[in-house]
């Protein structure tokens, strides 16, 4: 193909945008991710392929990934969550239009190419580095780069366990070769979502293996680490079905963790904390990264600009629906993350789990990874193997940290009661459409049921890249 009719996309990631390069590891998140150096010098040295791969966190926290869209989206698309009409933001996600949809393909190819460059470093660095640095960063762009082809297979394919092969395209582009002049850059082909699977597995692996032989020093739970990991290799192989590898990521994970479970006394306040106890992975913001009162999660969810405040601010579109309000037991811990409204939104229920909890207003760290999941992960690869106890003692787990008895049923009932708690859990962390998505559940709610075989279900591929490369192919109806 000709330069001239080479996408925007495949242009930009010739030049890695990376943050300045800095003098060790523990200065990873006080630099400004928008300035950038050229790649051919920044990745000549060990602080430039630490900036290189700081520059993936940097494009983590950006409003269309996990600064807002992989959570607010994923309840404003399914039940959990009802539009205030206090701005058009999210307003035609929430109706489930045509086209309103995840929008982090350019974000997460971006990404993925850096980590590339950075891989690419490592391998032509003959030995020019300690060996336990380089294990830890190995272990951070395999891990990091599985997250993002997680989360682009997520969004624009259907998962394993729930296909409608008439229409299925298949996974995502396979992008692992480092672009960084014209003769690297290949066709979009989509992998098949086996294959796509199958290279998460291995970038996981990976991931795991360099960990065990790496320095891993310092900003636990904020950069990529070997139990982090492992809870993410559990979330990948509940969505591949493959029920033992959950289990056994999981255990893997919860030995000799880092992270510390809330209590049923705690569990609110955790919450308050800048950094959840509960954290395996956590986006950090620093206050020049602050999202903004437009496209923040605390102003996404919120009416609130801080917890005890009691005037309005602007946005608070996403409010709880009441459907899913009623779910919780009178006496249910949980249900203190839920407050009532101020000014527009007096009427409407709101979550605090992300309410300027970093001190400055609309200011809040990410959870990404965290304890809870691993527990409801296990428990429903627990019910699928016919180890009904296991499963039993998961989700009393989770319910007794949620001031409720213990759930004795070991019949049906059992998977339900293990998904309703993994929906009140998990709830506005990201989850709910993804779980509905990869059971093949039909989402309803009052402004249009979705059934499962509707089209929308998955995100439209960027018409930009399908009309540079026929063989990309876009998701059926679009």
């Amino acid at each position: 193909m000709s330069i001239k009719n080479i996408s925007s996309f495949w242009i930009k990631s010739l030049i890695v945008g990376v943050s300045l390069t800095f003098s060790s590891c523990e200065k990873i998140l006080e630099l400004d991710p928008k300035q950038s150096i050229d790649s051919s010098t920044a990745l000549e040295s060990q602080d430039g392929i630490e900036s290189t791969l700081i520059s993936v966190y940097s494009r983590l926290q950006n409003y269309q990934h996990y600064g807002r869209d992989m959570l607010a989206l994923a309840e404003a698309l399914s039940d959990n969550a009802i539009h205030t009409g206090n701005s058009s933001h999210l307003i035609n996600e929430a109706a489930n239009n045509r086209g309103s949809h995840f929008d982090l393909w350019q974000n997460c190819y971006y990404s993925i190419n850096e980590i590339n460059l950075v891989l690419e470093a490592l391998e032509n660095s003959a030995g020019q580095y300690a060996e336990g640095w380089a294990n830890d960063i190995y272990g951070q762009a395999y891990f990091l780069r599985a997250l993002l082809y997680h989360n682009l297979a997520r969004a624009y394919a259907y998962d394993p366990t729930a296909i409608i092969q008439e229409r299925n395209k298949g996974g995502v582009p396979l992008m692992l070769t480092a672009v960084n002049d014209l003769s690297k850059i290949g066709e979009l082909k989509r992998a098949s979502i086996e294959d796509t699977y199958k290279q998460i597995y291995a970038d996981l692996e990976a991931s795991i293996a360099s960990f065990s032989g790496s320095d891993e020093q310092g900003l636990y739970p904020y950069k990529g680490n070997s139990y982090a990991a492992k809870a993410l290799f559990s979330r990948v192989a509940l969505y591949n079905g493959d029920w033992q590898k959950v289990v056994d990521m999981a255990n893997d994970a919860l030995s000799n963790k880092k992270s510390v479970f809330s209590t049923v006394v705690n569990y609110v306040d955790d919450w308050k904390k800048e950094t959840h106890p509960e954290s395996i992975f956590e986006l950090r913001y620093n206050e020049s990264e602050n999202i903004g009162s437009d496209r923040s999660l605390r102003a996404t969810y919120t009416s609130r600009a801080f917890y005890e405040s009691e005037n309005f601010t602007i946005q608070a579109v996403i409010a709880v629906n009441p459907d899913f309000y009623s779910l919780f037991s009178e006496d249910d811990v949980r249900k203190g993350v839920y407050r009532k409204g101020v000014g527009n939104n007096q009427s409407y229920w709101e979550v605090y789990k992300f309410i300027s909890k970093n001190g400055v207003m609309n200011l809040d760290n990410v959870p990404v990874l965290r304890e809870s999941e691993l527990y409801l992960n296990r428990a429903e690869a627990y019910y699928h193997l016919n180890q009904l106890e296991d499963c039993r003692d998961d989700v009393n787990t989770i319910r007794n940290r949620a001031g409720l008895d213990d759930f004795e049923t070991l019949d049906a009932a059992l998977l339900d009661e293990v998904l309703l708690q993994r929906r009140l859990e998990l709830a506005f962390e990201g989850h709910r459409w993804f779980d509905l998505k990869r059971r093949g559940e039909d989402i309803i709610k009052d402004s249009g049921n979705l059934t499962f075989d509707d089209y929308r279900l998955l995100a439209p591929i960027p018409d930009r890249e399908v009309k540079i490369d026929g063989k990309l192919e876009q998701n059926y109806n679009y």
